[in-house]
């Protein structure tokens, strides 16, 4: 047992309710009004409410998260590269589930390829084989002609010999040859009646192949593609802890997890329907093909020989009445040479319709050789591989990589509101503040803090001319005057054990204060 007959067999097993729920026994075909059809819509509305309920959880989740108090103290280092690094991976597994589903598609693209190319290469021989036994059927027609006229010249001869015996038996040939020669041509016409619209038939098969699979396959692969592109920009947002690019990802993740599982409620249906057309798609092919239904079941089960031989029945029956012709034939020229003394207008008909059933014969195994079994049999195996093999195996794993991407992107939008709160707009990493920190300890009045620790703005230049009165907030600016800065005298050090300043540019250049003051 290959791997897809077990899938066809796996997906046999999936329940098969009408909308009574009621367990159906209608097999599969393309009736929209069908009990069949209904069981198929249950699997969809199936996936479509579980996609449903994952969306009412994440929605409950983000309001619950919008709602929730937004506590700075909790924004430590560790929690938020914790919660990268989960995001993180939780988006690269997205990425491989992308990648096999992108795989699984090219892997279904391929087998309809098969099946496609089989399809062409079916009619490129069946139009061969057709047009053979036309011309087979009008030298038939050509040979009933001749065939006529010689036993117009026989009645005729036969008035003036005696040997009526001899006349009896060519004129039992002659029927009988004539006979088998019409019901050549007769049943030529008819096939090619009952087989006239087969050409158009696996035309409109190509057609309805080619353009349901490249509208499958562009569709799949763009919607793909815009995945992939939302969950790139998704990673860039967490690996810079982006509270703005988390939030934009999580709006736009929204609607990639409500295609992604639209997506699941219909390729679910999609491919247990596939797999019923490969199991129990028998009635339908018959209904759709029609008269070739026969013919392609004859090339899908015969074996391949290098003989002629292995004709479908039809063709086989037409071209097996030339079997004993050639003998008839011979025979009817010996006893014409006895009866007719070798006759100048019986010989040049009998030559002509020689030439006719010559030429029949030729037209015969040409027939044979277009459509004999190792003509068509591969092609119509390739159409049941590429449909029933390759295309249910990349559909089963299309299915299950889609199903696992959709339950990642749940999980992923759950885990990325958490980032609304915990992600900052800061330029710069997270700091823990605590009670000890010199430059900005919590709970201390304003009134407390120096203007300038470190006692810089004394000498600053950009301080020169500040003239503005002080608040009296801070104890670095309550009793200063309103003189400028260098035309005080500063006699007494701002900072304990630190060398004494001088009055500004009084023994030494400004460029060098800077030492100085190290």
């Amino acid at each position: 047992m290959t791997f897809s007959s077990f899938l066809i067999n796996l997906y046999s097993h999936v329940p098969r309710l009408n909308f009574k729920f009621h367990w159906t026994k209608d097999i599969f075909n393309f009736d929209w009004s069908s009990e069949y059809f209904q069981a198929l819509a249950l699997v969809a509305c199936l996936g479509a409410a579980v996609s449903l309920l994952l969306l009412v959880t994440i929605i409950i989740v983000w309001i619950c998260q919008a709602c929730r108090k937004n506590e700075t103290t909790g924004k430590t280092r560790r929690r938020v590269r914790r919660l990268s690094t989960v995001l993180f991976i939780i988006s690269v597994l997205c990425f491989f589930m992308l990648g096999i589903c992108l795989f699984a598609n090219e892997h279904v693209n391929r087998g309809m390829s098969i099946s496609i190319n089989s399809v062409i290469n079916s009619k490129k021989s069946y139009q061969i084989s057709i047009a053979q036994i036309s011309q087979f059927q009008e030298a038939a027609l050509n040979t009933t002609v001749d065939l006529k006229n010689l036993e117009d010249i026989v009645h005729q001869e036969s008035k003036k010999t005696k040997n009526a015996t001899i006349v009896q038996q060519i004129d039992q040939i002659l029927t009988n040859i004539t006979d088998e020669i019409d019901i050549i041509a007769k049943n030529g016409k008819l096939f090619q009646a009952k087989h006239d619209d087969d050409i158009g038939t696996l035309e409109n098969i190509r057609k309805f192949l080619s353009m349901y699979e490249s509208e499958r396959w562009a569709f799949l692969v763009i919607l793909l593609s815009i995945t992939m592109c939302v969950l790139f920009t998704g990673v860039v947002a967490f690996c810079k802890q982006s509270k703005k690019g988390a939030v934009v990802f999580s709006a736009i993740g929204f609607f990639i997890f409500v295609v992604v599982w639209l997506l699941i409620s219909v390729s679910l249906p999609v491919t247990i329907a596939l797999a019923d057309f490969c199991r129990d798609g028998d009635q339908v092919t018959r209904k759709n093909l029609g008269n070739l239904y026969e013919t392609v079941q004859f090339y899908n089960t015969c074996v391949p020989v290098t003989t002629h031989d292995n004709l479908p029945r039809p063709i086989a029956s037409h071209v097996a009445l030339l079997n004993n012709i050639p003998a008839s034939k011979s025979q009817l020229d010996r006893l014409m040479e006895v009866a007719f003394n070798s006759s100048a207008a019986i010989t040049n008909s009998s030559s002509a319709v020689g030439e006719d059933i010559t030429k029949l014969l030729k037209l015969a195994g040409a027939v044979s050789s277009s459509s004999s079994c190792y003509v068509f049999h591969d092609d119509v195996a390739n159409f049941y591989y590429g449909t029933c093999n390759q295309s249910v195996a990349g559909m089963s794993i299309y299915m299950m990589s889609i199903l696992l991407l959709g339950l990642l992107l749940f999980v992923l939008l759950i885990v990325v509101s958490k980032t609304w709160n915990l992600f900052s707009r800061l330029p710069e990493e997270y700091i823990e503040v605590d009670d000890d920190d010199p430059f900005f300890p919590r709970g201390v009045n304003d009134s407390t803090i120096p203007v300038d620790i470190y006692g810089t703005h004394v000498y600053n230049p950009r301080t020169r001319d500040r003239t503005e009165p002080s608040t009296n907030t801070t104890s670095g600016t309550a009793d200063e005057s309103n003189a400028p800065l260098w035309s005080q005298n500063v006699s007494t050090p701002l900072v304990s054990n630190s060398m004494t300043r001088q009055p500004f540019m009084s023994d030494h250049p400004y460029t060098t204060y800077e030492d100085r003051y190290n």
